[in-house]
């Protein structure tokens, strides 16, 4: 039987019904027909159509939304053959063709399709079979027809693609009719107020305003443009001469100034910076080594145009910005040296910090560390570079001084690393001068064996390190990626704190730190801090992977032994909740972890159902397997649950 469908889901689909129904809506007008329908109340209503997700829906001018299927209905749109198309039965669908782009993406048989979606870089072997190497062709994504589509027809020839109930059907086009003026007056109308709009919504607000158009066939799209004076940028379209430099540029400001709350002043300056490292990929592409002194060059035309980043926010949202490129992390280290050379005294902080994040993901942490120390003699109170330095102190398991830098943010004792690390503080001991002897018998002083040092066991630090590398996964740099795969698991759990459960912890933190290798990253950039037997225990981590396991037997409240079904190996784990929730001779998945004297399933136990044993090692043994995939696996048991 199938698994019903979420309640949210089943409104979407009346909202795109009510849509077609009725034709474009505001939010608010849309949530009224949703609540007029007996889905709710119209204030709840019209927040829920603003979250709608749906391949067919479409944002118009006057915050209008609009189910595309209806607007394109009955619609063709041309385009002109080249003898590549025709050769390899690939449309080069931009612009021509790209609007139509939305009937394929809302279907998720694509490949099974007469048209599918082809994009360049990512279905480049598919390109390669229809023999194309030209890595030009197509530009972007392409529409990949049956290899023989376009055999009778020759370059310079129109085809046409028609829609009728959602699907495209492709047809032969002999004579075109010409839409204007009525192209190029509404063209203009869209385009009055904001100078430039993407290809996507101009095509979408002219089938609106302009009721026949498209009804027989047209020129192509691009050639309609072309002659009613319009250039295209990308997605973008505006009348020849538009300055769209500047127009992406104030774009991009205001994205900023939204997201990340950011003054325009700070807005413009992370542009500054981010354009500068962009600039500098381009213009060194291969030799990073020249970058520091062409950097410096830049800064000393303009230096106050960074000056903004020195704002703890800004300086963030330019770090995060220029982690989307590739292989920058150089490139920024060279720039943001160079910025703390050559920029304002008032943006030194912050271009260390960065320079410190940079040195970082390089591998090169002792190099960051002080970095962060340089941005803090220049700013004692230069939040960022303080939380760092409590981490990579937290890292050395130096609680103390990892707590004295946090005292020193305000509100430093919210932090959840604040919280781990007085779990794992030393206990003072106001009794002893730092020369008596220690309290331990060692007969060393206490200055040099215990003062300011952590009296755990072993056994409890390794809980710590496994919790450091949970730190170390809520990095922005990783967090996307444990985000994603705690949302897999807590799709499964039906409360409203499921996904803040998630990413506290348990199966999906577990996969994302060893089966995305974040763990691996850790032990890597972190290594020459951690105590030398916490690095050795993290090493042995590595070697360790999720398997099937029999309970053998428990001991309730304290321990059970679990026996590998794959190497008939038996561990004695320490795990109060599995001792008490499993039986001997159920199945469970796990990671048994060396623990100091101890066995510990860190990232949780999941019980399995023998029917599943079998489906689960395969998932495990394969070399294909996704992340999301085990914990969609081992989540799937829920759903019975709800």
């Amino acid at each position: 039987m199938s698994e019903p469908m979420d309640p949210n889901d089943l409104i979407a689909e009346a909202a795109m019904e009510l849509l077609r129904e009725h034709g474009p809506q505001t939010a608010a007008d849309w949530g009224n027909l949703l609540a007029d329908a007996g889905h709710g109340t119209p204030d709840d209503m019209t927040e829920f159509v603003e979250y709608v997700e749906d391949p067919l829906l479409g944002y118009l001018t006057g915050a209008r939304y609009a189910a595309l299927d209806t607007l394109f209905e009955h619609r063709i749109l041309t385009h002109r053959l080249t003898d590549a198309e025709i050769s390899s039965g690939v449309l080069d669908a931009n612009p021509d063709l790209m609007v139509l782009r939305v009937f394929l993406d809302s279907f998720d048989d694509n490949e099974d399709r007469e048209i599918r979606v082809v994009h360049r870089g990512l279905d480049d072997a598919a390109l390669a079979e229809r023999g194309i190497d030209d890595p030009t062709f197509p530009a972007d994504e392409g529409f990949l027809l049956a290899p023989d589509a376009l055999s009778e027809c020759a370059a310079g020839d129109l085809i046409g693609l028609f829609v009728a109930d959602r699907e495209l059907t492709l047809c032969t086009v002999a004579d075109v009719v010409d839409p204007t003026p009525g192209f190029a007056d509404a063209l203009a109308n869209i385009l009055t107020d904001t100078g430039a709009e993407t290809l996507d919504a101009i095509v979408w607000q002219l089938m609106l305003e302009e009721p026949t158009l498209f009804r027989q066939p047209a020129a192509p799209l691009g050639e309609l443009l072309e002659s009613a004076g319009y250039v295209r940028d990308g997605d973008y379209v505006a009348i020849e001469g538009f300055d769209f430099e500047a127009f992406h540029l104030a774009n991009r400001a205001r994205m900023l100034e939204i997201r990340d709350n950011l003054h325009p002043d700070e807005a413009a300056a992370v542009i500054a910076l981010v354009d500068l490292v962009s600039a500098a990929h381009l213009e060194f592409p291969e030799d990073t080594s020249e970058i520091g002194d062409w950097a410096r060059a830049q800064i000393t035309e303009n230096p106050q145009i960074y000056v903004a980043v020195a704002e703890p926010p800004a300086a963030a949202a330019a770090l995060e910005l220029l982690s989307e490129l590739d292989d920058h992390d150089e490139i920024l280290h060279a720039v943001a040296t160079a910025l703390a050379d050559k920029g304002p005294r008032r943006v030194k902080p912050a271009a260390y910090w960065l320079a410190g994040k940079a040195a970082d993901r390089l591998g090169k942490v002792i190099v960051a560390e002080a970095y962060y120390e340089s941005a803090l003699d220049r700013d004692p109170d230069w939040v960022p570079a303080i939380f760092e330095l409590a981490l990579l102190a937290a890292d050395r398991s130096d609680a103390t001084r990892a707590l004295a830098l946090l005292g020193r943010i305000e509100g430093g004792e919210s932090e959840i690393l604040h919280d781990v690390l007085a779990r794992y503080a030393p206990a003072e001991h106001p009794e002893l001068g730092r020369n008596d002897k220690c309290w331990c018998g060692s007969g060393r002083k206490y200055k040099v064996c215990h003062l300011g040092k952590s009296e755990i066991t072993f056994d409890d630090r390794a809980n710590w390190l496994y919790i450091k590398a949970q730190l170390f996964s809520r990095s922005p740099e990783y967090f996307d990626v444990v985000f994603d795969l705690a949302e897999v698991r807590a799709q499964h759990w039906d409360d409203d704190d499921a996904l803040t459960r998630a990413l506290e912890g348990g199966l999906a933190v577990d996969t994302a730190l060893f089966d995305s290798n974040i763990f691996g990253v850790f032990v890597e950039r972190r290594g020459e801090l951690l105590p030398a037997d916490e690095l050795q225990l993290a090493q042995q981590w590595l070697q360790v992977p999720q398997s099937v396991y029999e309970v053998a037997s428990t001991v309730p409240g304290t321990s059970l032994t679990l026996r590998d079904v794959r190497t008939d190996v038996a561990y004695d784990v320490a795990d109060e909740w599995g001792s008490l929730n499993l039986e001997a001779g159920s199945l469970v998945c796990a990671r048994v972890l060396p623990a100091g004297s101890a066995m510990r399933t860190f990232g949780g136990i999941e019980p399995i159902a023998a029917a599943d044993k079998d489906g689960l090692i395969a998932l495990l043994d394969s070399p294909d397997t996704e992340p999301w995939q085990l914990v969609e696996f081992l989540s799937a048991r829920f759903a019975a649950l709800r």
